[in-house]
């Protein structure tokens, strides 16, 4: 009996609480209102998330040089020079495609000038040309080991730290590599670039 009694109050307990999960359930859906609300804020965040989303974050760079359309583009994250060549029509018949690297990637605020074959022709005889400046975002530890102050092992902890931290954003950044303080860079600024 006492067995019963207690499969009784069991299932009496479950018919409780399925009324009382109905009776909530019915309740709710009593007030559109508050399931309107509640569909209109959901939908507006789902439009909010996909808009931010969508929108690609964009670099933008000045290109100048033996090009149909020189200016100022904006083109996304990672792009390459050769996207940027062709959104800007392309290169005139006198540019100096051997000295341009077009796989290389695009960095926000740079300057990318192309060369007429002329000019390079000319620049390279001279004896006053510009010095090339090493990109400490694209040197190897060999090419980083020809300025002044950076050896082996200071070169391997540039580009380890490169790899950890991502691309420099400004020269300056070279100073937050271990070993290498203000006066190291201060003899070696002139000849670094990040472009």
């Amino acid at each position: 009996m006492e067995k019963g009694l207690q499969e009784k109050l069991i299932l009496g307990l479950l018919a409780l609480l399925l009324i009382g999960g109905g009776f909530w359930r019915a309740v709710q859906h009593k007030d559109p209102g508050f399931g309107a609300l509640q569909a209109g804020f959901t939908q507006q965040a789902e439009d909010q998330t996909e808009t931010e989303n969508t929108a690609p974050e964009l670099v933008t760079v000045h290109l100048v040089g033996a090009v149909a359309n020189p200016g100022v583009y904006h083109l996304p994250v990672g792009s390459r020079v050769y996207e940027l060549l062709e959104i800007s029509g392309g290169l005139t018949e006198d540019a100096d495609y051997e000295s341009l690297n077009q796989a290389r990637p695009l960095f926000d605020g740079e300057q990318v000038i192309v060369r007429s074959s002329n000019e390079a022709g000319e620049s390279a005889s001279s004896s006053f040309s510009q010095e090339v400046k090493i990109n400490i975002n694209r040197a190897t530890a060999a090419e980083l080991m020809t300025l002044p102050g950076i050896g082996e092992v200071r070169a391997k902890q540039i580009v380890e730290y490169r790899d950890k931290n991502g691309y420099f954003t400004d020269p300056r950044e070279l100073m937050d590599v271990g070993g290498i303080g203000e006066k190291t860079y201060s003899n070696l600024s002139e000849l670094i670039t990040i472009y």
